[in-house]
């Protein structure tokens, strides 16, 4: 049931006053600093997931860019925008799948088919409101406008648009366009940024009381002499660090897009009293310098897109032991008007997450699974990912192909459309069979238990991950054996 405005004001008002109680009571404590941020970052890309689908009422598509992301109930929803032949844009939506590899295929719904209607709607952003326990669609029709949903994977219920706000309330917001709205709030308020085709970036607020109404106190955030700073801000919060992450899409040399960084403990901190991280064309956020292809490359340009958010709700929240960006990019060899660029989407996953990642939930932990009697790492060999590939130990490195997940039961390899699972050859339950990589599918001899002695045990067969013969050279075969806790049965987290 919706509280009326007076009702949620007081609960926002109560809940301030304890807050600021508490604080005051803990003030000689150190902040939560929990998996901070790597840095530099480092990120491994799918190919081109998802393409447009020709079923838009009278439209032919050429493009599918700017996706929002979110995962519910273990199922991932998108909405993106499309762009036509005759340079209309307008929005889509498709989900329901639990795997990337599965995104493709997911079909696209149009969400002019909708109360939303046709004309441009651009940029699209779905979050839940948990306050209101309401889910709400943002996007651009000029203003910034919305658009509540039941549940994202039901596009088919979403309501008529209306705005934020009835206009901008500066006068050099003025141009062209105006764009690329994004809400994030904390325990009090909420913010909307955007920017216009000026390299001007502005931040609205209302309280999380008066949400969706009261946005006002429109200030300019940040701007740019030049389009290293172009649009696509995304503000995040990291887990439970204590931190805020600010993501800007900049234009760097030949025309190549990627994204900048900086970080801070406040919300409503100012730019200036943001922290670069990662913010160079060298030395980026995400960008051609840190992402490598291991499928090929297909796209120059790490644009427009969104982190996988922990549950979907207004704080925004990442997992920063877990980061994936669905982003867009395209065949660097097709130029033209940009309206006719071939956007697709891909999936960024981060391979280089901080040596004391796991203590922020949501994800699981990742890292390098370091064999005890090799100092040795489980790798996947020549990074393959062919089913049925025996894994081996190797010197350690920074490869996605030994970068490891651990959550729920399941160890898995890579991501998108190329994850696999550690995986009981056969469901093989004798001493000496192979640990292989295999499409994940949950059965048992995927399923292993990490022990409080460094062994990890197949819950199928009981048998250890166990480096045959104790062997501590390079490209020594990793099998399962009966468990006798050996050093080349245990293995670190690292």
């Amino acid at each position: 049931m919706r509280h009326p405005i007076r009702w949620r004001s007081w609960i926002a008002l109560l809940a301030a006053t304890l807050a600021a109680a508490l604080a005051a009571a803990t003030l000689s404590a150190a902040p939560a600093q929990a998996a901070p941020l790597p840095t530099p970052f480092q990120w491994s890309s799918t190919g081109a997931l998802v393409a447009p689908q020709q079923t838009a009422p009278g439209r032919t598509l050429v493009s599918i860019k700017d996706p929002s992301v979110v995962k519910v109930d273990g199922k991932y929803y998108v909405y993106a925008t499309t762009a036509d032949t005759n340079g209309g844009w307008s929005l889509t939506s498709f989900g329901g799948f639990t795997d990337w590899s599965q995104a493709g295929q997911a079909q696209q719904y149009h969400l002019s088919q909708t109360p939303i209607g046709g004309g441009y709607r651009a940029a699209p952003q779905v979050f839940y409101f948990e306050p209101d326990n309401q889910w709400y669609l943002l996007y651009q029709t000029g203003l910034p406008s919305f658009s509540t949903l039941t549940h994202p994977g039901q596009p088919q219920s979403a309501s008529a648009p209306r705005n934020f706000m009835n206009n901008h309330g500066i006068a050099d917001a003025g141009s062209s366009y105006i764009l690329d709205y994004w809400v994030a709030c904390d325990d009090v308020n909420c913010y909307l940024y955007f920017n216009n085709d000026k390299q001007k970036f502005y931040r609205a607020q209302t309280t999380v009381a008066e949400f969706p109404n009261g946005f006002g106190d429109v200030e300019l955030f940040m701007e740019a002499p030049n389009q290293s700073l172009f649009e696509a801000t995304n503000v995040y919060k990291v887990g439970d660090s204590g931190q805020y992450l600010l993501i800007v899409e900049g234009i760097g040399s030949n025309g190549v897009r990627y994204f900048r960084s900086w970080t801070s403990n406040r919300l409503d901190a100012n730019f200036s009293e943001w922290t670069p991280l990662a913010d160079t064309q060298s030395n980026p956020f995400a960008g051609t310098a840190n992402v490598s292809f291991p499928g090929g490359s297909w796209t120059n340009d790490i644009s427009h897109g969104e982190m996988v958010r922990v549950d979907g709700n207004q704080t925004m929240e990442i997992n920063p032991c877990s980061m994936q960006y669905l982003y867009q990019g395209r065949n660097p060899n097709i130029g033209g008007e940009y309206s006719q660029l071939p956007y697709r989407l891909g999936l960024l996953t981060n391979t280089n997450p901080t040596p004391d990642c796991g203590s922020s939930g949501g994800g699981g932990d990742s890292g390098q699974l370091r064999g005890t009697g090799s100092n040795r790492c489980l790798d996947v060999p020549n990074q393959s990912t062919t089913n049925g590939t025996q894994l081996q130990i190797y010197d350690c490195w920074s490869g996605a192909n030994q970068q490891w997940t651990v959550a729920n039961g399941e160890i898995s390899v890579y991501s998108g459309g190329s994850k696999k699972c550690l995986d009981a050859s056969g469901g093989g339950t004798a001493n000496g069979t192979a640990a292989i990589i295999w499409s994940c599918h949950g059965g048992a001899n995927q399923r292993w238990n990490v022990n409080s002695n460094g062994t990890i045990s197949n819950a199928a067969s009981g048998l250890c991950l166990d480096v045959a013969a104790a062997a501590t050279a390079n490209g020594s075969k990793v099998q399962l054996w009966s468990c006798h806790g050996g050093t080349n049965q245990r293995w670190t987290l690292t």
